[in-house]
């Protein structure tokens, strides 16, 4: 009898471990031991962060799924091509997104599918989700790494700076020092002071010259008003000018043509004359040999008749002068 309640116990032991392995593999390896209806999705990502086939496949945080397979993509081998399985009843729509995420920070990655937005329409099963790309934290330490190193460069950068513009403030206080001493500030007390007199001696001075400049400004006014009316004047006097010259146009044309063809002539009476002169140069330097000799000789005659006036009543004439030949 106590051998049979020993059985019973180590069978009712066996019965119960049955239960709880298979309770821990519907509820913990993600088993579908019901077999309930799922659909399969596919998403495709760079970065697979250690999924596996059995990993948990969550919708807004809660798990619906598993991963069926992840494997290279045979038609890009640059991304990792994901499939899974989520219940039938999960409401995956267009604009949802695929991403990998884990539980805390030392948690095991899994797959989180987004729900999307209310207004989009449902993805039938056998889609593809796209991918968000995860940061590896391999990347965040080395982004931090060269953000530590510039960090470290702009400080050396900024302390040598910092030196520098220290120096030129020095030196800035010094020249101060030296502008603002009790010489320099006596000058500038000085000068100031003699600014201050050269004001009050030119300021009547200046209050006249605005004064005149002011009447001058106002007598300006009218000149300006002449000025204008003599520039419509002159406009209208250049209109009147066009006008009268595109009407006689045609006259001052002919009158032009009749103006050239006088000068024509006259030059050509010019040479005429010219040739004229040229041919009888000699005979004419001839003549005028002739009236110089004619000239003196009257002139002799006068000078006689001045001298001896009884030279008139002479009854033998002197013999006259021949005028010389011409050559």
């Amino acid at each position: 009898m106590a051998r049979n309640n020993e059985d019973i116990k180590v069978g009712v032991m066996i019965v119960v471990a049955g239960v709880l392995f298979l309770t821990a593999l519907i509820f913990v390896g993600g088993y579908n031991v019901l077999r309930k209806k799922t659909a399969t999705y596919t998403t495709h990502v760079k970065f697979a962060g250690g999924l596996q086939p059995g990993s948990f496949v969550r919708f807004g945080g809660l798990k619906v799924g598993a991963v069926r397979s992840a494997d290279i993509d045979s038609q890009d081998s640059t991304r990792i091509r994901i499939q899974f399985d989520v219940e039938a009843a999960t409401p995956v729509r267009a604009n949802s997104r695929a991403r990998i995420s884990s539980l805390g920070f030392l948690g095991e990655n899994y797959l989180e599918v987004s729900p999307g937005t209310r207004d989009a329409a449902l993805l039938p099963a056998g889609g593809e989700i796209p991918a968000q790309e995860i940061v590896q934290l391999a990347d965040v330490f080395t982004n931090a790494n060269n953000i530590t190193v510039n960090a470290n460069k702009l400080v050396n950068d900024l302390d040598d700076r910092l030196l520098a513009v220290t120096d030129n403030f020095n030196q800035l206080i010094g020249n101060l020092n030296a502008v603002v001493g009790p010489e320099n500030r006596e000058h500038l007390q000085a000068s100031l002071a003699n600014i201050d007199g050269m004001l009050a001696e030119t300021r009547p001075r200046l209050t006249r010259t605005l004064t005149h400049i002011d009447a001058a400004s106002a007598k300006l006014g009218p000149t300006i008003d002449n000025a204008n009316q003599t520039l419509s004047r002159v406009d209208t006097l250049a209109t009147n000018l066009n006008s009268v010259v595109e009407d006689n146009r045609q006259e001052t044309r002919a009158v032009l043509q009749d103006l050239r063809h006088s000068l024509l002539e006259a030059r050509q009476l010019i040479a005429n004359l010219n040739d004229t002169l040229a041919s009888n140069r000699a005979n004419l330097d001839e003549s005028l040999e002739n009236i110089r000799v004619s000239s003196q000789n009257l002139k002799q005659f006068t000078d006689t008749v001045k001298q001896r006036p009884f030279s008139l009543i002479r009854i033998k004439a002197e013999k006259d002068r021949e005028p010389p030949l011409g050559k």
